[in-house]
């Protein structure tokens, strides 16, 4: 939270700073400054002045730095949050290896007793039950099959917002700019993957 908010405040000073030393406007030196730092680089807006080019080295290093904070943020809490949902599915698949312990030493039972059938008196069928260490194989497999299916979710959730946020953002310029729909896509796809490139003008 404190790296989002440092990182903000160093993007309004560096565009301030771009704008007065520049002589363009505060939303011009936001699009440079959002350019630089992400190291995409369109190659549209560039420093004119001896003293900007100068500061350009220390602030894009600066940039470039509490981006890579932010980011080892995320990865760190996604890493988290996945070392604990693999503790809890490790705590449950001990619980049931220790349920089938019980079962199978006698302890905690829930055969019905012959006694308790009533006028039924025939003897109970008797049914090949897995061995403890066939159910805990499959306990595994169970764990693993679930831990796939929502690593599986999961990359099916960030390629879906991917496409969306690529098409939709295509839209938007096709709507903005007096481009193309395809140049759109085009020009969407470059700054995503932070490629960069010469902005597009027709």
């Amino acid at each position: 939270m404190m790296q989002t908010l440092v990182f903000f405040l160093f993007i309004g000073i560096y565009a301030l700073i771009f704008c007065k030393i520049e002589g363009v406007t505060y939303v011009d030196g936001i699009y440079y400054t959002v350019v630089t730092t992400l190291t995409i680089g369109f190659g549209d807006m560039v420093p004119h002045t001896a003293i900007m080019k100068v500061l350009t080295f220390p602030f894009v290093i600066i940039g470039i730095a509490l981006l890579a904070l932010i980011v080892t943020s995320i990865v760190r809490l996604l890493a988290d949050r996945a070392r604990r949902r693999k503790l809890e599915l490790k705590k449950r698949l001990k619980k049931n290896i220790s349920d089938r312990k019980r079962i199978h030493a006698g302890y905690g039972t829930k055969l019905m007793p012959w006694a308790a059938r009533g006028k039924d008196r025939r003897p109970p069928r008797l049914k090949r039950s897995l061995t403890l260490q066939e159910e805990i194989q499959k306990l595994r497999e169970d764990d693993w099959k679930r831990e796939r299916r929502a690593n599986l979710k999961s990359m099916a959730t960030g390629f879906t917002v991917f496409v969306i946020f690529w098409f939709s953002g295509a839209l938007i310029f096709h709507f903005v700019e007096p481009w193309g729909y395809a140049n759109c896509l085009y020009f969407c796809y470059m700054y995503v993957i932070s490629f960069g490139g010469v902005l597009l003008t027709g």
